[in-house]
């Protein structure tokens, strides 16, 4: 097929799914929140709340510092590793955390400290973890462990960018982790903040481990239950917003800090391969054989408490895996559907900004507007996201109300996903158009060629594979999403989510079926992560001085 016809109906496909998802659900809090608190709503939240909003401030803040500690190490050893094959594999085990389901990180600790028995019962109670009043704390670590492989990835990629010349300065007269923390990170301000920013957006809108930690009394639970009652209300997004608004603030604000450092990163243009670091060569072997072993403890840990305590189990290691695949071949099917939809869409999405703006002002205002929507979608607390789309979507069914886009087909799911996801791969898109070769483009527009058949014929040969990675990733991500696809999951299709279902079944302790299919969902994330450092494939891009 011509690839100029390719681009043409990417971008067709992905302007539907930007319209259809992330429009969708900001035309609709926008609209139905313009009228104002609904009924007899206080827009001023009770002691309650305030309560609850303040301790997940602080659980938020205590996540994003822990991970930002928890990531130093992988930082350094992603910058300073040189083998090509050493730095995949770490890259692969960095990114891992992140696309797993972060209630499989809170299950594997929750089982183990009600473990009976054991030394790490008896290290976790010295610890004080089940201290009464410290839920709060448990949830920030592990959050930290699920959100670390963020702060990792972009300060690594920022050195190579911004900081190698202040760390080489600084290496010679100070060891390289102090050079590091005093001559890298000055530069490397914007980014680092966008990073933790992130961090903290992701964990307090997270409403799936605080209540595995026992920790039921923090904002992002109580939106979740609000968002069941809000269907009842006569705009239920609205009710929501309203509800929520605190929060929302918080996060703006929190966009806002992360917005420089977003847009220093789209200037980025030169090659993320690792370079010479000066004298890191003593450094380089402890940073990364700790960062090996952080990497590896974050990312097993789940694995091997559920191994360890299938095989001490009632019904067994075989048994509850054959048990637990009944469930996960059908509601993992319809996930899997969901998953390459969020991947497919994403895709597409970021064919439609790439392209040379500085030769159209509109363009331009195209790119930024797509991009700054996928990013409000991803900061969005995801119930609001599920709530918004549901009150548009169930208002679109066949005359006689027999079939409903909503109830029939998991395209309101995906689009939930997508609006959580999109941003991803649509910023690596980004990121990397600029790599593209001049010359090449310059040459191609000598014939006459439009936008469209530069980049089918230019730029996406160089991009598709990192695009293709990274829409991957969100792909991966989207199987593990819970607190959207709860609220916009199909009715009469054929399965559901299987990461609620997981979910759902992770509250009622331990359970030998639970745990097997807590075990499977690990796959299609280790499958990910695997696949995922075909990213680099962009970095080889050639850049022009």
């Amino acid at each position: 097929m011509n690839s100029v016809l390719v681009v043409r109906i990417l971008r067709i496909v992905g302007w539907a799914a930007l319209t259809g998802s992330i429009g969708v659900v900001l035309g609709t809090v926008l609209v139905e929140s313009l009228g104002g608190p609904v009924e007899t709503q206080r827009i001023w939240p009770s002691s309650r709340l305030w309560s609850c909003f303040f301790r997940s401030v602080a659980m938020a803040g205590s996540a994003t510092a822990l991970a930002g500690v928890i990531a130093l190490p992988a930082t350094f050893a992603l910058v300073a590793s040189r083998p090509r094959r050493a730095r995949g594999l770490l890259l692969s085990m960095v990114i891992m955390p992140l696309v797993i389901m972060p209630g499989t990180f809170a299950y594997a600790w929750m089982l183990l400290a009600t473990r009976q028995g054991g030394w790490a019962a008896r290290l976790l109670d010295a610890l004080g973890w089940n201290t009464p009043g410290l839920e709060w704390v448990q949830s920030a670590w592990v959050l930290a462990t699920w959100l670390w492989p963020i702060p990792a990835l972009v300060v690594s990629a920022s050195f190579v960018q911004t900081g190698r010349t202040g760390y080489q300065l600084a290496r010679l007269d100070a060891p390289g982790v102090l050079a590091f923390v005093r001559g890298a990170i000055p530069p490397m301000r914007a980014p680092v903040t966008a990073a933790l920013a992130i961090v903290f957006t992701l964990a307090i809108n997270d409403s799936t481990v605080p209540p595995l930690m026992g920790s039921g009394d923090v904002w992002s639970v109580e939106v979740m239950a609000q968002a069941s009652a809000a269907a009842s209300r006569p705009r239920p997004a609205g009710y929501l917003f309203w509800h929520a608004w605190p929060v929302i603030v918080l996060v703006a604000l929190a966009a806002a800090a992360a917005a420089p450092g977003l847009r220093a990163m789209s200037n980025w243009a030169e090659s993320l391969e690792a370079r010479e670091l000066g004298q890191t060569r003593s450094v380089e072997h402890r940073a990364t054989a700790l960062a090996v072993v952080v990497a590896v403890a974050m990312t097993i840990l789940p694995i091997v408490v559920f191994i360890a305590e299938l095989a001490t189990g009632r019904a067994g290691l075989e048994e509850s895996i054959r048990t637990a695949y009944l469930t996960f071949r059908r509601d993992g099917l319809a996930t899997l559907i969901v998953g390459l939809l969020t991947a497919g869409a994403a895709f597409a999405a970021t064919t439609t900004i790439l392209g040379d703006p500085a030769r159209a002002p509109a363009r331009r205002f195209v790119q930024v507007g797509a991009i700054a929507a996928a990013f409000a979608g991803a900061v969005l607390p995801p119930e609001l996201i599920g709530t918004a789309l549901a009150t548009f979507y169930t208002r679109i069914s066949d005359p006689l109300s027999r079939w409903s886009v909503y109830d029939c087909t998991p395209f309101v799911w995906g689009a939930a996903t997508f609006t959580r996801y999109a941003f991803f791969p649509m910023a690596v898109g980004l990121l990397l158009n600029r790599r593209v070769p001049e010359s090449l483009v310059a040459q191609t527009r000598l014939d006459g060629s439009d936008d469209v058949t530069v980049t089918a014929r230019v730029r996406l040969p160089f991009l598709w594979k990192p695009v293709a990675a990274a829409a991957l990733v969100a792909g991966c991500m989207a199987l593990s999403e819970v607190a959207a696809s709860v609220l916009v999951q199909p009715p009469r299709f054929f399965g559901g989510s299987l990461a609620v279902r997981v979910d759902m079944q992770m509250h009622y302790g331990r359970q030998d079926e639970t745990i097997a299919l807590a075990l499977m969902m690990l796959i299609p994330a280790m499958i990910g992560a695997w696949l995922a450092p075909g990213v680099r494939g962009g970095h080889s891009l050639p850049a022009e001085s």
